[in-house]
């Protein structure tokens, strides 16, 4: 009986995460495309970047030398993935 239990919360449980999932998708016209400015936090700081690469399924390679303060904040890197679940879109990119 305490397997069976065991077995059901476990079934349960990855049920839900895989709706927690699902909801968590981005839709395709909500994505960043490449020369789409984006706006994200990351240890606790807000950050702008051009999107250089979209082919990732996830998430977007991103250049974030277009901030005016990038030289100032000592960054370790120039470029940076994003998942589409942590930016939002600033400005669309001039078509």
């Amino acid at each position: 009986m305490a397997d069976e239990n065991i077995s059901k919360n476990l079934v349960d449980a990855a049920f839900k995460k895989k709706e927690s999932e699902e909801q968590e998708e981005v839709k395709e016209e909500e994505k960043a495309t490449v020369g789409d400015i984006i706006t994200f936090q990351k240890d606790g700081q807000q950050f702008e970047a051009v999107v250089t690469s979209a082919n990732l399924q996830n998430s977007v390679v991103c250049d974030m030398t277009i901030m005016d303060d990038f030289h100032e904040r000592n960054l370790d890197f120039e470029k940076t993935v994003v998942a589409h679940t942590n930016y939002s879109i600033k400005k669309r990119r001039d078509v």
